[in-house]
């Protein structure tokens, strides 16, 4: 046990001053362990901490032993499209081995681009418009409430918008992948959705560190309830007669699973309306949520957007569909500029080298694992003027300064094969 101990320190210290990546730059520490850079995902610094390595270190920082942050234009762009690197073997601990890969988590890009194919119509602009009045019911719930409250006020009220911006996502995402919005809006707060992000919260943690998935006393990866609810919907549907009317998400994967059983097994149906479910509400509740903050501490900003809004829709109780949205530039121009400075994913994309590859002039050896920090990359001055300022005006034509769209820098939605099948 000693020998054992002393062979793992002696290649630690060898792999750490002497190993492929001993040039590239980087806390000294993390040249010899990841703990201090997982401690920072677990605590939610990741962002904060990429940022700082960024400014101190370089366009590529060395943060574990077989882990570098890679955050200038051209290696993001190589690392997501040109070289387009598999997922990095983090993905594959996001869940445990009974649940079966998900689109998310799946590493084969042969297995991804058939399960892709087979979801691709339920993500496609036609197929969304179909879901499009069950959008429009949970937004009228959201403005009955806010009606309510103001009235019970006085006329005004106060709202914590993160919360109840988490519900409206909520029941969207349940309306349009469930067949059935939980009305959280309308009747508070939930178990479920604490569930939800307690489920996503521990399975971050376990991906990071498996082992604990394994040890009696701690929760259990798959929350049981969870698990029991959404087996339960799914049981119901099964047993439904009235199949075609549900035209939702769940509809879609049963029938994809009833047609290729093999493809997408039954527990594989469970785990992918999970990460819908996870992915959908929690991205959209962050964007809402940020979209807001912004433009309440920039009135101008505030106040433009509201003109464009009042001045397309001067009926106030007409319903707003998604095709009348498309000539509203400048509120397109705030829901980028707020997914430049607020991206859904923070903490970057991990892939992982097959081969030996350059990046940023630095040989990085097959079997490394390599994140693209794109938040930092929305970050950077020489990308983005005035980088961390909420100026939604980069993103329209008659912008006088550095317009967005002379830029490439920019990943809200990832990029190459495994850009986000629902950034629509």
């Amino acid at each position: 046990m000693l020998a054992y101990g002393a062979s793992k320190v002696l290649k630690a210290l060898w792999f750490g001053f002497t190993g492929p990546l001993a040039k590239i730059p980087g806390p000294r520490l993390n040249r010899f362990t990841a703990l201090p850079w997982m401690a920072a995902v677990v605590r939610g610094k990741a962002f904060e901490q990429g940022i700082n390595y960024n400014r101190k270190y370089g366009d590529i920082v060395r943060v574990a032993p077989d882990l570098v942050l890679v955050s200038d234009e051209k290696s993001v762009h190589q690392i997501l499209v040109e070289m387009d690197l598999r997922k990095s073997v983090l993905y594959e601990k996001f869940s445990q081995n009974e649940d079966g890969v998900t689109l998310f988590t799946m590493r084969d890009r042969a297995q991804y681009r058939t399960r892709r194919r087979l979801f691709s119509h339920g993500f496609s602009i036609s197929y969304l418009k179909g879901l499009e009045p069950l959008k429009l019911s949970c937004i009228e719930a959201l403005e009955e409430f806010i009606d309510k409250q103001c009235t019970q006020d006085g006329g005004e009220t106060v709202i914590d918008a993160w919360n109840l911006m988490g519900r409206l996502a909520s029941d969207i995402m349940s309306a349009t992948a469930f067949g059935g919005s939980f009305e959280l809006v309308k009747n508070g707060e939930h178990p479920i959705r604490k569930k939800f992000s307690e489920s996503f919260k521990r399975g971050t943690i376990y991906q990071l560190l498996p082992f604990l998935k394994y040890i009696p006393f701690l929760p259990k990866f798959r929350d049981p309830e969870l698990a029991q609810l959404i087996s339960d919907i799914i049981e119901k549907r099964q047993a439904s007669t009235d199949k075609l009317a549900k035209p939702d998400l769940l509809q879609l994967l049963l029938d994809t699973h009833e047609k290729n059983p093999e493809t997408l097994s039954r527990i594989e149906v469970f785990s992918e309306m999970l990460v819908f479910w996870l992915a959908g509400s929690e991205t959209t509740a962050s964007t809402l949520t940020f979209a807001m903050m912004f433009l309440l501490n920039d009135p101008p900003s505030y106040q433009r957007l509201v003109n464009e809004i009042r001045t397309r829709f001067p009926l106030s109780d007409s319903p707003v569909s998604d095709d009348q949205t498309t000539d509203l530039p400048f509120l397109h121009a705030v829901l980028k500029e707020t997914m430049r400075l607020a991206p859904p994913a923070t903490g970057g994309l991990q892939r992982q080298t097959d081969e030996d590859v350059i990046l940023s002039d630095h040989l990085i050896p097959a079997g490394t694992r390599v994140t693209a920090n794109t938040t930092v990359l929305h970050w950077d001055e020489k990308q983005w003027p005035d980088a961390e300022k909420f100026v939604p005006e980069r993103w329209l034509s008659d912008y006088k300064g550095m317009a967005a769209s002379e830029r490439t820098a920019y990943y809200p939605f990832s990029a190459g094969s495994r850009n986000c099948i629902g950034k629509q």
